[in-house]
């Protein structure tokens, strides 16, 4: 899998012939008809915008719009688990699981969640409630809609301190490029980039 932050990009990804699936983790309600032509998975993190996204897959069905209509439109569902910026809460998990019931071309490719703290050992407590309130949530919601989405929790951080919550899949970000959050595991990573810039001028202020 890959994912990228914007449509834009995913749609430059696809002009350059890659055919893994994308999933676009800043999805707008404007983006969604260019996301679907090219098979861009949004991250849905609200019942708001869940509630837009069914409205528009609805609008497809209804208009039989170039074939489209036919499709399996996928998502990946957030939830918040104690981070506290994006996700469903767990009080939305009825709410969403009537929205998937009453639409049957929308399918929850994968569901997940960002932990808060996995730099650090001294919030491993933390990360671990915030794990058991993950797999709470999950299965409330796969036993509502009768299948089981992929899983996955873990940032860049986590993945080397946190086998055990590996799931389906991780998430490298930052440390695709080489950048750890602790001394051991940047020792093991090879930064791959390098930031330059162009001094304009300098100035003698008094102090």
């Amino acid at each position: 899998y890959l994912a990228v932050a914007y449509a834009d990009e995913g749609v430059n990804l696809r002009k350059a012939g890659i055919k893994l699936p994308i999933m676009v983790m800043n999805p707008e309600v404007a983006s969604f008809d260019t996301m679907a032509r090219n098979d861009l998975e949004p991250e849905i993190y609200s019942i708001g915008l869940l509630e837009d996204f069914d409205k528009f897959v609805r609008n497809i069905i209804d208009e039989q719009d170039s074939g489209m209509a036919e499709k399996f439109f996928k998502i990946h569902l957030k939830l918040d688990t104690g981070m506290h910026r994006l996700g469903f809460e767990s009080t939305d998990i009825q709410s969403v699981i009537s929205i998937f019931k009453q639409n049957t071309h929308i399918h929850i490719a994968a569901i997940f969640t960002h932990l808060a703290a996995t730099d650090g050992a001294e919030h491993d407590g933390f990360t671990d409630k915030q794990v058991a309130r993950f797999v709470d949530m999950y299965d409330q919601i796969t036993e509502g809609i009768g299948y089981k989405p992929m899983r996955h929790v873990l940032n860049s951080s986590g993945i080397a301190r946190f086998p055990q919550y590996h799931f389906d899949m991780v998430r490298l970000g930052r440390g695709m490029y080489g950048v750890a959050s602790s001394p051991e595991m940047q020792a093991k990573l090879q930064v791959v980039q390098t930031l330059k810039a162009t001094i304009s001028q300098i100035r003698n202020v008094p102090q």
